[in-house]
């Protein structure tokens, strides 16, 4: 079976603690007994909520034999360790902050703002087993999935008042992750000299295509799935349009209703801040774009001199020369509506 990659050179995620929730506010556990059963410890650590999700997780001493090896993160194989990821169970509740506000930014990819990153899988089908071999040989025939969970996403500016995601997307369902991207060219060798396949890990700021569902997995190579995904790392994407909210800090996952999430992070999708990349030249109002909105601000002080840091009509200075002109028009024009290049 002949499968069809891109060869040319992709700049992989750096990873940055900053793209991630960087701090717990509060977690109760809730009504949950789940333990790691290699380990035998509970999945109470909230702090494996922080930072990026899972992209190795080890054996399973079952059906990938060695449990102390690194086994990439597939969709038919998901991270379940207890220092990986943390469990909300019925009745609790996981709250988050970014270090960052998290904006809704219709420039994001499919306008997806942040991301939760949760353990589900797809089910591989009747008597298949996910062994860590060759992707191209596992075919996926069952859009099912194990251990999916509708627990309810809440977001919030402050930590007080909450907008509520009732009708879902829900926290630790679809679409589940893929730590690494398929690419027997370019294989990382860290891995060990058994991986042929698994190339450089994948960008979880970078959301799949909401379009896609599991049905479009179904007679897939695990190796084909990957490619479906590209550099994204998956997960259950969320757009803050629906909130009101220009932006939030806090994220909120609860276990209702017998529901037990768990959860592995939650990413900002954000292509721009000073925490990631530069806002684009002209950008005054910081909203991503160079847009109407900078332009009224711009008029606003237009002909004003600057003479000192705090002065409001410093934020039109796009030129730096300590007046507003035609020169700061000039670095606004050159930027106008194009934004494009940062998620490039």
């Amino acid at each position: 079976m002949a499968f069809i990659f891109s060869t040319a050179t992709v700049g992989a995620y750096d990873y940055d603690a900053n793209d991630f929730a960087t701090e717990v506010v509060e977690y109760i556990e809730g009504d949950s007994s789940e333990r790691d059963y290699i380990n035998g410890l509970p999945f109470n650590n909230p702090a494996n909520a922080l930072g990026r999700p899972t992209v190795d997780t080890t054996g399973d001493n079952w059906n990938v034999v060695w449990p102390y090896l690194p086994a990439p993160v597939v969709n038919v194989y998901p991270a379940f360790r207890s220092f990986e990821l943390v469990t909300v169970g019925d009745g609790g509740r996981l709250i988050v902050k970014f270090n960052h506000p998290v904006r809704d930014d219709e420039n994001n990819p499919y306008g997806i703002d942040f991301i939760v990153f949760g353990n589900a899988q797809q089910k591989s089908g009747t008597g298949l087993f996910w062994k860590n071999k060759d992707p191209t040989t596992f075919i996926v025939n069952s859009n099912e999935f194990i251990g999916a969970d509708e627990a309810i996403v809440s977001v919030s500016q402050d930590g007080i008042n909450w907008y509520s995601y009732i009708n879902g997307p829900y926290a630790d369902s679809f679409a589940p992750t893929f730590g690494r991207i398929y690419d027997p060219v370019n294989p990382d060798p860290t891995l060990g000299s058994w991986n042929l396949w698994w190339g450089h890990p994948t960008d979880p700021t970078l959301p799949l295509n909401p379009a896609v569902t599991s049905r479009d997995f179904v007679g897939k190579s695990v190796a084909e799935i990957s490619q479906m995904y590209g550099e994204s790392a998956g997960g259950t994407g969320f757009d803050l349009s629906e909130s009101g909210m220009e932006w939030i800090q806090y994220v909120k996952i609860e276990g209702r209703n017998g529901s037990t999430p768990e959860v592995d992070a939650i990413s900002d999708v954000s292509c721009c801040g000073d925490w990631k990349h530069p806002y684009p030249n002209g950008d005054i109002t910081h909203d991503c774009q160079v847009d109407y909105e900078d332009l009224g601000l711009l008029a606003t002080y237009w002909l004003e001199t600057v003479t000192g840091p705090q002065e409001s009509a410093e934020v039109a200075d796009v030129f730096k020369d300590n007046i507003i002109n035609f020169k700061d028009w000039a670095v606004m024009a050159e930027g106008w509506l194009d934004c494009t290049w940062r998620c490039e």
